[in-house]
This record gives C-alpha cells, sequence and structure tokens, in this order.
C-alpha cells in the first residue's frame, strides 16, 4: 500500500466522492515530494475537510475555503521544513478549523539550512552536521537503542505467547503491537536529529478503533500493518545494528589511531613499547623501526605524512559511510511512518 494513498485514507467523516476527488488531486501535486511532507499534507487536508463537513458545511464550499490542490502543494513545497499549521476557531457553535496563512517563500527560506562548506566535493563532509550526527548514532546512540528495543520485545513477546492459551496473552500481544508502534514513534524522533532525515508531524491513528468494542479494538491493532512493520524493525534492527556499530567503531578507531601517531612523535610519545631483551624488528608503515633501550618504539618521521593522510581519507570515508547509512535507515523509519493501511472494519462483537 502506497503512502498517502487518499481512495483508502479511511478519514471518518470524509465518505463524500468530491473530497476524495480532491485528495486524489493534491496528493497528485504533491508527487516527488518527501514522502513524509506528503504524509502530512494529506493528513492536514483530510482532518480539515472532515471536521468541516461534521460542522455542517457542504463538501465543494469546505474544499473551496481550504484552497485549490495545486496552491496547497506549493505551499507545502515551499515550505518544506515549516509544514502548513492549523489552528481551530468558534463556527457555527462549534469548532470548525481555519486555515492560517502559508509560509511564505521568504519565511522558509530563512529557516532553510546553509550548505556553505558542505559544497565542497569530497571533504565537504566534515562540514556535515548530520554526517557526525550519524557517526554518533551508529557508534553509540542506536547501538543502544537497539539492543533495549530487541530486549524488550522479545522479552514482552515470549511473554504474551506463553499466556496465549489463557487469553491474557492477546492482550498482552495487542500491548507489544502498541508498544512497538510507540517506539518507532520516538526512534523517528531520534533518527531525526541525528541523521536529518525528516519525519511526519502527523500521526495517522489506528483505522476503526473509534467508539468500538474493547475486542474490536484489538481487532484493529492487529490488523494495522503499521503494527507489524514497526515489531519487524525493533526485530531486525538488532542484527543490523551489531554490525553498523562494528564498523564505526572500528574505522573511527582506526582513523582517530593514524592521525594521533604523528601527534605522539611531536611530542616525543612512543607510540608502542617492545621488551628490550629481544631483538625485535618493528616495521611501521613499510619503514623498519629498532626499539631504543628501553624497548620504546617511535614513529619514524618519513612515516608522519603518510600517517596523516591515511587518517584522513579513513576519518572521512567513515563520515562518508555513516552518512549513507544513516539516509538508508532514516527512510526506513519514515516508510513506516507513513504507510497508509487500508481501513479495515473490525468483526462484530459484543462491547
Amino acid at each position: 500500500m502506497q503512502e498517502g494513498d487518499p481512495m483508502n485514507a479511511g478519514t471518518p467523516g470524509v465518505p463524500d466522492a468530491v473530497v476524495r476527488a480532491y485528495l486524489a488531486r493534491l496528493a497528485a501535486e504533491l508527487e516527488g515530494c518527501d514522502a513524509a511532507l506528503r504524509h502530512d499534507a494529506l493528513l492536514d487536508a483530510e482532518a480539515h475537510l472532515a471536521a468541516a463537513v461534521r460542522a455542517g458545511t457542504a463538501p465543494d464550499q469546505a474544499i473551496a475555503e481550504y484552497g485549490d490542490a495545486a496552491d496547497i502543494a506549493r505551499a507545502y513545497r515551499d515550505a518544506a521544513e515549516a509544514p502548513r499549521a492549523w489552528r481551530d476557531v468558534p463556527a457555527r457553535g462549534e469548532d470548525s478549523p481555519t486555515p492560517a496563512a502559508p509560509p511564505s517563500a521568504a519565511s522558509a527560506g530563512a529557516g532553510a539550512p546553509r550548505r556553505g562548506l558542505r559544497r565542497i566535493p569530497v571533504i565537504g563532509i566534515w562540514f556535515d552536521p548530520h554526517a557526525w550526527g550519524a557517526l554518533a548514532y551508529f557508534g553509540a546512540v542506536g547501538f543502544v537503542l537497539s539492543v533495549a528495543y530487541f530486549v524488550w520485545s522479545i522479552a514482552l513477546g515470549a511473554l504474551s505467547l506463553g499466556l496465549m492459551p489463557i487469553v491474557v496473552g492477546l492482550p498482552l500481544f495487542v500491548l507489544l503491537l502498541g508498544s512497538a508502534r510507540a517506539l518507532c514513534l520516538f526512534e523517528g524522533k531520534v533518527v531525526e536529529f541525528f541523521l536529518g532525515v525528516r519525519m511526519p508531524r502527523r500521526v495517522q491513528p489506528v483505522a476503526g478503533v473509534e467508539e468500538v468494542g474493547f475486542w474490536q479494538r484489538i481487532w484493529c491493532w492487529l490488523r494495522d500493518v503499521r503494527s507489524w512493520m514497526s515489531l519487524g524493525y525493533l526485530l531486525g534492527n538488532f542484527l543490523v545494528s551489531v554490525v553498523t556499530f562494528a564498523l564505526t567503531v572500528v574505522l573511527t578507531t582506526l582513523g582517530i589511531a593514524f592521525l594521533a601517531m604523528p601527534v605522539l612523535w611531536a611530542l616525543g610519545i612512543p607510540v608502542a613499547r617492545a621488551d628490550a631483551a629481544e631483538d625485535l624488528n618493528v616495521w611501521i608503515m613499510g619503514h623498519q623501526v629498532v626499539p631504543d633501550a628501553d624497548g620504546a618504539v617511535f614513529l619514524p618521521g618519513a612515516a608522519v605524512a603518510p600517517s596523516i593522510a591515511i587518517g584522513i581519507v579513513t576519518l572521512t570515508a567513515t563520515l562518508w559511510m555513516v552518512r549513507g547509512l544513516g539516509w538508508v535507515y532514516g527512510h526506513v523509519v519514515q516508510a513506516i511512518q507513513v504507510a497508509r493501511p487500508r481501513p479495515t472494519v473490525p468483526p462484530r462483537a459484543y462491547r
């Protein structure tokens, strides 16, 4: 199911074909935009039009007051980092949302990130804050969170499956799915902060849970594909995080070590020590080094420049690697959050 499919949005209170056609036009106008931005724009439109229709406004009039689909899409594209906000004002004795003025292109440009030194080919990655954020994420934060997510999911999953024969396990399993969605939303905020991939500002609720009984609500949670996608992410992310953590730590440590050796050479500090009693020959970057009488091994002067070059190349490659991984990770989390399942009708049950 593609995100942003207005024909299957399942928004309560918007059954009119005219409204669905408008949402389809808006989705078409937003084609090619960031998935999270498109998701927010469609949910904004659905919520606004649904409230207007519930307040007694004719669908055609509500659409006319909301704005032409092309104009709305243009406003979102012009302010990609500042989604259009809506405010509620009293109308006809009921709450009826009125659109605030869309952000201008000038105000959007004022908040746009400045690229500056990041435009420099290859080494511009050193000036990209999201590259360093990705390094921190994959080298520490993401790994710790993935372990916590995995332990929680396995523990609660095992408990719910064990108690399934006595019915108690089913609500616990639904709790697992609900917590998986909540953790994925939290992970989205973490990913957006560290990796710079935009997450949706609006969260689409589980379809069909309004004014239904307890068991029907459970059915809706079980049928919501986003719950299963979130759980799959929390479980599968652990193994991937182990690999990315190991790669990030090893490459970062290696790059720092190569950059640190010239500093030790300048300070007269040995890079290693050997047993002075043994006749050892140490090779450092193609240069044979003999330990002194105390067993201290110093970096040869001829190896200083190669050491700096290797360190810079290694760290630059590491930053590009984690930045690319961050792009992939961020869009995986984004895809889970903007997924829009088909509306499900819960089975008939006593409330």
